[in-house]
């Protein structure tokens, strides 16, 4: 048996991968773009109904570094995975994610 990939997050939250892309190129960061391109949905995080922490990776693949990113609203938290070279994880503190689509049961209730 295999197990299918999870969604591109672009395909998910086409809204926050706009708004992490140009983010990113502002805060010099333009290599990192690359990165936010090719993650995947793999769920919220379970801890609590309310957590806002979105993965984009397997458990088990974060660093303890994070990047700030801060346009006075929204702002979000993204986690390195451990070589420095993508994210695993993003904290939404203030974004508008718009409409959950049908494949994003879990979504925390509260947001968007």
């Amino acid at each position: 048996m295999t197990e299918t990939e999870p969604p591109l997050l672009v395909d998910v939250y086409p809204a926050l991968v706009s708004f992490l892309d140009e983010a990113l190129v502002s805060e010099g960061e333009s290599a990192l773009v690359q990165a936010v391109v090719g993650l995947r949905f793999h769920g919220w995080c379970g801890c609590s109904p309310t957590c806002t922490y979105l993965r984009t990776a397997p458990t088990g693949c974060a660093d303890s570094v994070w990047i700030h990113l801060d346009d006075e609203v929204p702002r979000v938290w993204l986690q390195f995975d451990r070589d420095q070279s993508s994210f695993v994880g993003m904290e939404i503190c203030e974004f508008d994610l718009g409409p959950a689509p049908a494949l994003d049961l879990g979504r925390p209730s509260g947001m968007g």
